[in-house]
């Protein structure tokens, strides 16, 4: 197809708009238009249209399938993640919907839902510290870009999150004493480094259960 338009003067010499381009570059023309497509355009009949149409709808086509394949993917390494940890990640989408004036989630999109395999891959490996570092940048990313996303807002967010609790509200409400207190009890016990858990995770859980039980 190169060497048909490189030996070609008459190709070479066309002139192609941005509107025929745009129409080119996404193979939108079917072969039985391709006579009004010369027609508008002023292109001679050549076999170099149909020829480039058809390969372009194959390696279009051959995309879409790849982007799907790696879509696919993706969900189904999410939905291995458990569903505590996929309820924390739907909040943070739903949580910038809320704050965002046309009600989309273009942070939470490009920073939080993983876009490749190697990404899905690695959010299957990680720890719960890891995520509570994930979900505490990301807060922080959110806070940013939407002013309204308060410091107290989102360290009840995390707070709730380190304590396995996902908030039902947005904003997000004070769990009850006895909530905190419940789920604080049962995490304590789990990593507390008297029993050989990480002093550092202990600290989060404590830190966490202090910010849910305070005023404010």
């Amino acid at each position: 197809m190169v060497t048909q338009y490189n030996t070609s003067e008459r190709l070479r010499q066309v002139k192609i708009s941005r509107r025929c381009y745009t129409l080119l570059n996404q193979a939108r023309i079917a072969p039985e238009n391709l006579v009004h497509f010369y027609r508008t355009y002023r292109l001679p009949k050549d076999p170099f249209f149909p020829l480039f149409f058809s390969i372009k709808r194959d390696y279009l086509a051959e995309r879409e399938r790849i982007r799907e394949e790696r879509h696919q993917y993706i969900l189904q390494q999410m939905k291995s993640l458990g569903p505590e940890t996929r309820a924390r990640i739907k909040y943070l989408g739903n949580l910038e919907r809320y704050y965002n004036a046309a009600g989309r989630s273009p942070v939470w999109q490009t920073e939080l839902f993983p876009g490749s395999k190697r990404r899905a891959d690695q959010y299957t490996r990680y720890s719960g510290a890891e995520w509570h570092q994930l979900f505490r940048s990301h807060l922080a990313a959110l806070s940013e870009r939407y002013p309204a996303i308060t410091p107290v807002i989102a360290d009840r967010v995390l707070a709730c999150f380190v304590l396995g609790i996902v908030p039902l509200l947005i904003p997000p409400a004070r769990p009850t004493r006895s909530e905190v207190a419940r789920t604080y009890r049962k995490l304590s016990l789990l990593h507390h480094p008297d029993r050989g858990g990480d002093p550092l995770l202990f600290i989060e859980i404590k830190k966490a259960r202090d910010e849910l039980v305070g005023t404010g």
